[in-house]
């Protein structure tokens, strides 16, 4: 029979740091844990956890010898082993049996008083954040969030975790964003995730990146969105280099409209806050994808605070005036700065350094830089890096036309400055997967770590002459 006993704090501040689980936190976290831990005592022979029942509380073996009895085989764990945590994260129920091999002794913590310290102690998050991305997939681990399966890891950030995962359902590969428990333990961090969830949601545009549902489980909360085929811009800038003046005006318009878009007061006046190029996606195709709302807010609701990336932030806000979308646009004249030179306009060794010179210095020419850049790409850039928000360009129709003017409108299949080769292919498409056709092109450039434009036009268009 289970039994509760007062802990020896004493004790278990000797016992609790050789725990793998706890090995990297700070005495005073580890005490503040022992504080809220309970002494559970078993005989041989009598359950631990039993299968079926809601997870409440994490046991800690502190001497004695259990089995864990699993599907398709059974496990011993003894002094220091961890048991339910998972159960404990998400409050389902338990996927096991454990029961006692001899007079066992475990401290227990129950599910309340953890998820407190979590949101006391960062550390603590930080580690079961560490425990999640260890057990999300692969042999033994979880595996599956609702009707998704869990595939791989495909990146991470600040404030999340994103998988690769398959809809069970109808057979399509997804992206899971998981709420790191750094995050997820502060109430208003969860509500801003949610909210890029519900702001996304509500956005319907072939370059922003579409949110299927939200899922709130294991202590946090998760956001299902369509699987992107493709990198981000700063990939694409760190690996193959600068882009062309052809290639930024197509992304920067695709863009312009994605923002013209969500701005619009009858799809909620949003503003994203935090265009940059890890934000921005090209998919193999050259399509162009804006994600990453979670710091987005409308125009009735933005304030003073600063908040988004400095490098592309606008005056405006570092010196906590009145904003509106024109930040926007002023961020995606830096973004194509950065497109074409590699670098933002404005950096110093500190911050400070850096928001003195957005607010006072002038950005260098553009075409100072990057000569052969189309005109209306440069005045673009010029206009909307004007330092006045009142005097920067601001009508999305002027900004359309002068991107349009630089995207052109031949295939231009001569070598440019960083070019050597051009490969033309003509092919007749029946029976052929088309799309998964220039997916493959792509990949076996990426092999060979190509830098390379690729363009495909139909018999239809009028860029390239099917005569030749």
């Amino acid at each position: 029979m289970l039994k509760q006993v007062n802990i020896d704090q004493q004790d278990a501040l000797i016992f609790l740091p050789g725990v793998k689980l706890f090995i990297k936190l700070d005495n005073s976290v580890i005490s503040d844990i022992a504080k809220h831990m309970s002494l559970h005592r078993y005989e041989a022979g009598e359950h631990l956890i039993k299968k079926g029942e809601p997870g409440e509380y994490m046991l800690i073996i502190k001497q004695g010898k259990v089995q864990v009895s699993l599907e398709d085989h059974d496990i011993e764990l003894g002094k220091g082993d961890v048991l339910g945590e998972i159960a404990l994260l998400s409050g389902t129920a338990s996927k096991a049996d454990v029961t006692a091999l001899v007079d066992t002794e475990a401290l227990a913590l129950y599910r309340v008083e953890f998820l407190a310290l979590m949101e006391r102690h960062t550390e603590l998050a930080t580690v079961m954040t560490n425990l999640m991305k260890s057990r999300m997939f692969g042999k033994g681990g979880i595996n599956r969030l609702g009707k998704y399966k869990i595939l791989s890891q495909l990146g991470e950030g600040g404030m999340s975790i994103v998988y690769n995962a398959k809809d069970t359902v109808l057979g399509r590969e997804v992206a899971i964003k998981m709420l790191k428990y750094e995050i997820a333990s502060k109430v208003d961090f969860k509500e801003r995730f949610k909210q890029e969830a519900v702001t996304i949601a509500k956005l319907t545009h072939p370059n922003i990146l579409h949110v299927i549902e939200t899922i709130d489980d294991y202590s946090t909360s998760f956001i299902i969105m369509e699987k992107l085929d493709g990198y981000d811009l700063k990939y694409y800038l760190q690996e193959q280099g600068v882009f062309s003046g052809k290639q930024t005006c197509d992304i920067i318009s695709q863009l312009a409209q994605a923002l013209e878009y969500a701005g619009n007061k009858h799809n909620g006046g949003i503003i994203h806050r935090d265009i940059k190029p890890a934000n921005i996606v090209l998919d193999y195709q050259g399509n162009v994808k804006l994600m990453d709302f979670g710091i987005a807010t409308t125009s009735e609701d933005s304030n003073k605070n600063f908040e988004g990336t400095i490098l592309y932030t606008a005056p405006e806000v570092l010196q906590k005036k009145p904003f509106d979308y024109r930040i926007d646009v002023y961020a995606l004249a830096v973004t194509a700065y950065a497109m074409l030179t590699g670098k933002t306009p404005f950096r110093a060794p500190t911050m400070l350094g850096i928001m003195q010179k957005i607010i006072n210095d002038e950005a260098e020419d553009i075409k100072t830089l990057v000569p052969d850049i189309p005109d209306g790409l440069a005045e673009f850039i010029k206009r909307a890096l004007v330092k006045d928000p009142k005097k920067r360009i601001a009508n999305w129709g002027e900004i359309h036309a002068l991107l349009a003017s630089g995207k052109g409108h031949k295939i231009d299949l001569l070598a440019n400055t960083e070019m050597d080769m051009a490969v033309v292919v003509k092919l007749k498409t029946a029976g052929i997967d088309t799309e998964l056709l220039i997916k493959e092109l792509h990949q076996v450039l990426k092999l060979h770590h190509a830098c390379y434009e690729l363009e495909v036009v139909d018999r239809n268009s009028d860029e390239l002459d099917f005569t030749l």
